[in-house]
C-alpha cells in the first residue's frame, strides 16, 4: 500500500514525459472512438443481413407497384423492419412514400415526421411531407415550435446520429485536453475544457429533448369521432369528426383508447384502431 502511494505522488509531482502523454492520449482516443455508435465495422464485414434484403425487396415492390394494394405490400415489408427495432431515416422515408402512393396520407405524414430527425436537410423529404399535408383531409394547424428548439438552434441542422457523434467527440476532446492540462500543469487549458463540456452538455440536452423514441406524436387514420371519455356513449369532443391526417400529441392511453391534444380544437379520446404512432 505504501509503495502505491509513493508512485502516485511521484507521478503528479513530476512533469510527464511527452512519450507517455502520447501513448495515454492514443489509448483514450482509440477506446472512446470504438465506444461511439457507427464506428465498429463488424456488421459491414458480415455483408447484407435479413433487414437489408427486406429493404431491397420493398424497394423492388415499390418500383413495380401498379395499385394501392401493391404499395401496401411494400409498406408491410418496411413495417416488418421497424417492428424488429430498426430506426432508420431511409426506412421511414420510403415507408412514407409507400403510404403516400397508397392514398393513406395520415400514415405517410407520420413516417415522414419520423424520418426528419435522421434526415433533417433532405429537401425531397420536406417536399413530400408538405405534399402529404396538403392532400390530407384531416389536416389541423401545426403547433408552435418549442422554446428549446429556438435556443438549441442547430437542432434542425444535424441528424440524430450526428448529434450523438458530436457529443461523443466533444467529450473525447475535453477528456484529452483535461489530461494534457493535468500532466503539463496548464490551467488555461481548463477553460477550453469547460467550453467543450458546455457544448457537449447542450448537445446532450438536445438529444434528450428531441429523442425520436420519446416523442409522443400520433396521427388519425381514416375517419372517427373523438369522445369526451373512453366509450361510444360519451359525447363527441368536437363538433366535427376527425379525418385521415389529423396529427395530435398523445397525453395518455388505455388498451382501447388514446387521449390526445389536437391543435386548434382541444382534447379528446379516440379508439386505437384509428390511431397510428
Amino acid at each position: 500500500m505504501r509503495m502505491r502511494t509513493t508512485v502516485f505522488v511521484k507521478l503528479v509531482s513530476e512533469p510527464a514525459k511527452p512519450g507517455m502523454i502520447g501513448r495515454c492520449v492514443l489509448i483514450m482516443v482509440v477506446l472512446l472512438l470504438f465506444a461511439l455508435p457507427g464506428v465498429s465495422t463488424s456488421a459491414a464485414a458480415e455483408g447484407p443481413g435479413e433487414h437489408e434484403r427486406t429493404f431491397i425487396r420493398a424497394l423492388e415492390l415499390f418500383d413495380t407497384a401498379k395499385s394501392a394494394d401493391d404499395y401496401r405490400s411494400c409498406a408491410t415489408e418496411l413495417e416488418s423492419i421497424i417492428a424488429d427495432g430498426i430506426e432508420s431515416g431511409a426506412v421511414f422515408y420510403n415507408l412514407g412514400n409507400a403510404y403516400f402512393r397508397a392514398g393513406e396520407y395520415g400514415r405517410a405524414i407520420l413516417n415522414y415526421r419520423k424520418a426528419k430527425p435522421y434526415r433533417p436537410r433532405d429537401s425531397y423529404l420536406e417536399a413530400n411531407l408538405q405534399q402529404a399535408l396538403a392532400l390530407a383531409p384531416g389536416r389541423l394547424p401545426q403547433p408552435p415550435s418549442t422554446w428549446w428548439n429556438h435556443v438549441l438552434f442547430w437542432t434542425e441542422w444535424l441528424s440524430f446520429p450526428s448529434k450523438v457523434r458530436l457529443a461523443g467527440l466533444l467529450l473525447i476532446a475535453g477528456a484529452i485536453l483535461l489530461t494534457v492540462a493535468i500532466m503539463f500543469r496548464r490551467l488555461r487549458i481548463c477553460f477550453v475544457v469547460a467550453v467543450l463540456c458546455s457544448f457537449a452538455l447542450a448537445v446532450i440536452a438536445d438529444l434528450t429533448l428531441n429523442n425520436p423514441k420519446s416523442l409522443r406524436n400520433a396521427v388519425i387514420t381514416g375517419e372517427t369521432i373523438a369522445r369526451k371519455g373512453t366509450g361510444k356513449d360519451y359525447e363527441p369532443a368536437f363538433n366535427k369528426p376527425l379525418k385521415d391526417g389529423a396529427e395530435f400529441t398523445v397525453l395518455s392511453e388505455t388498451s382501447d383508447w388514446t387521449f390526445g391534444h389536437f391543435e386548434g380544437i382541444g382534447d379528446g379520446w379516440v379508439r386505437n384502431e384509428f390511431v397510428a404512432r
